[in-house]
């Protein structure tokens, strides 16, 4: 018998890809803001410092999601998560 999932799960799900979408972006754009600081400055403690706090909040997001949901909410959340940095990259290949 195929899973279907109940409204609620359908809700949490794209939930879980709609904030896995905007964290990716926000998380790209720290990058970028962190990265410039560190080649204008050269002193690496602030960009250490706010990936290691980047990492723990978007675990922490997706542990929420497996609370939450179903674990495979927060399976969503954290491929959502990438994409932004991968689509980033694969301009950034296409514009060589």
């Amino acid at each position: 018998m195929p899973y279907t999932p109940d409204a609620r799960t359908t809700i949490v799900a794209i939930l879980a890809i709609a904030v896995g979408l905007t964290s990716g972006r926000v998380n790209l754009w720290l990058l970028g803001v962190t990265s410039e600081r560190l080649s204008e400055s050269a002193n690496a403690k602030p960009f250490v410092l706010s990936s290691l706090l980047r990492v723990g909040v978007f675990a922490i997001v997706a542990g929420i999601f497996a609370a939450v949901g179903p674990w495979w909410t927060s399976a969503l959340y954290i491929v959502s998560l990438f994409i932004p940095l991968a689509s980033y990259v694969y301009r950034m290949q296409r514009e060589r």
